[in-house]
């Protein structure tokens, strides 16, 4: 009885393995592959664009308050419902996530395939109001409405002319103050905000700021073009 197979068999069994002898020789990813999900808790802001963004609901998070008055964030990846689009990370504006090339995801408990991290949001805290400009006395506004205003000279230049307007200060608590002489009102701070904290009305040059929902990301002011998002 004739075996064809018997003589190829015999041959293959003292010859090296012609596939890669995973896991004992681990494989490399192929380049760009979307891997496990890396959460960077330190960068994170809480901005919440991630769940915003993210198709398969993957993304959760909670939050308490410390003694402190903080909020203690806890963020966490299902890596069972990610379809690894890495949507989130190219929307994440502070780099806090990150799709690595490591493809061992095996779960055998209910937490294997959960990615997460820990971190404090500080309270913001609200600038002290600066105190009111002391009132003039009545001598010496009687004595400056006597005197006749003097019209600048033709020549002098215009700066003397008009002086300058004081620049725009800082609020102190992160969040943005926009300089009404370099706003163009195009709205682009307004689409680009994270948290939806920001309202532009570019025909009656209206720039609004709602403090509840500003996250003091920056982004407003880093695609400000004319910059005139103070933070």
């Amino acid at each position: 009885m004739d075996f064809p197979f018997v003589r190829e068999a015999v041959t293959k069994l003292f010859s090296k393995p012609s596939c890669a002898m995973y896991p004992f020789q681990p494989s490399e990813a192929a380049p760009n592959y979307r891997g496990r999900i890396v959460f960077h808790p330190e960068t994170c802001i809480n901005c919440n664009m991630c769940e915003r963004v993210c198709a398969g609901g993957a993304i959760t998070h909670t939050s308490v308050k410390n003694e402190d008055g903080d909020d203690v964030i806890t963020r966490s990846f299902d890596l069972g419902s990610c379809t690894f689009c890495s949507t989130c990370a190219d929307f994440c504006t502070r780099h806090s996530i990150e799709l690595t090339q490591d493809y061992h995801m095996i779960g055998i408990e209910e937490g294997d395939l959960i990615v997460s991290g820990t971190f404090v949001k500080k309270a913001v805290k609200k600038p002290a109001p600066k105190p009111a400009a002391p009132a003039a006395a009545p001598a010496a506004a009687e004595k400056k409405a006597d005197t006749p205003a003097v019209a600048p000279k033709a020549d002098a230049p215009a700066a003397e002319a008009a002086p300058a307007a004081p620049a725009i200060e800082p609020r102190g608590d992160g969040k943005p103050t926009q300089d009404p002489s370099k706003c163009i009102y195009c709205t682009i701070c307004a689409r680009k905000c994270p948290g939806e904290a920001l309202t532009v009305d570019r025909k009656e040059k209206i720039w609004k700021l709602d403090e509840d929902k500003c996250v003091a990301c920056g982004t407003c002011a880093d695609v400000c073009p004319k910059n005139a998002i103070v933070i």
